[in-house]
């Protein structure tokens, strides 16, 4: 028995041959994917650092001037405890406490009634006289 070779046969090989470079390349296709997946994932990665590197040294300048804030506002606070200090220290001198106010008041109210009343005896003695 002869085998002769027949259209079929030959389709066959044909199609089994294209299905095989179809097969190929799409596994290459694949493969230059995968390739340029790992590339992507390691400039994203490489990205990632920068980002984190410029991150970080933006945080420490934001800290440093956060901390010369800090140091400025105690010393303004400083300041201004001590002002306060100076006012209250002052207030014995400058200024008359409500109560010390109104005991000089008094006082001065019993004085001016004691001349009203000397006065009233003065015109009285003066009227007297004439």
């Amino acid at each position: 028995m002869d085998y002769v070779i027949t259209f079929s046969d030959i389709m066959a090989a044909v199609i089994t041959l294209g299905i095989s470079v179809m097969g190929f390349f799409i596994k290459r296709w694949f493969d230059g994917m995968e390739q340029r997946n790992k590339e992507t994932q390691q400039k994203i990665e490489q990205g990632n650092k920068a980002i984190q590197e410029r991150i970080e040294k933006n945080d420490a300048k934001v800290n440093e001037r956060i901390d010369r804030l800090e140091e400025k506002t105690d010393k303004d606070i400083e300041n201004i405890k001590q002002e306060i200090n100076d006012i209250k220290g002052d207030f014995a001198t400058t200024f008359v406490l409500r109560e010390d106010f109104f005991r000089a008041m008094n006082g001065v109210e019993d004085k001016v009634k004691s001349m009203d009343g000397k006065l009233d005896r003065l015109l009285l003695m003066n009227t007297e006289n004439k």
